[in-house]
């Protein structure tokens, strides 16, 4: 599924009188719920290249608004395939107006980024897929 039919759904989404909506194919997951009259983009899980069950999730701490770069004109921290350290920032959670940086808890490279930029995520939401190195 395309950026656009995302956008086209959750703009169909926003203009129903549906609460919620979930889709699943195959490894691509994406949930809509609606609070307070807004509409929030709860989860979003983009396809991983291959399934490892050796791989470590790192998982949201708290619950916020996930940023995969420092600021919009900032590469992103991480992207699939690239080498990550234990202790390394990965990106960051905004809370009440406060930034919470997220750290890898191993070090690895990056098999799957199961977010997008910018979406809500819910406490213990899975975030990043790690190959931890032997």
């Amino acid at each position: 599924m395309t950026k656009d039919e995302v956008q086209q759904l959750l703009q169909q989404f926003d203009q129903s009188s549906l609460n919620e909506f979930k889709l699943k194919d195959n490894n691509f997951e994406l949930h809509f719920g609606k609070q307070s009259g807004a509409v929030v983009k709860r989860a979003a899980t983009l396809p991983s290249a291959a399934t490892n069950t050796d791989t470590t999730t790192i998982k949201a701490p708290l619950v916020g608004v996930v940023y995969l770069a420092a600021a919009p004109e900032q590469p992103v921290y991480k992207k699939v395939g690239d080498h990550v350290a234990a202790g390394e920032v990965i990106c960051v959670i905004e809370a009440m107006k406060m930034m919470n940086e997220v750290k890898s808890d191993v070090s690895g490279t990056v098999t799957a980024i199961l977010v997008e930029n910018e979406a809500m995520v819910d406490f213990h939401q899975p975030l990043f897929e790690i190959d931890p190195e032997s």
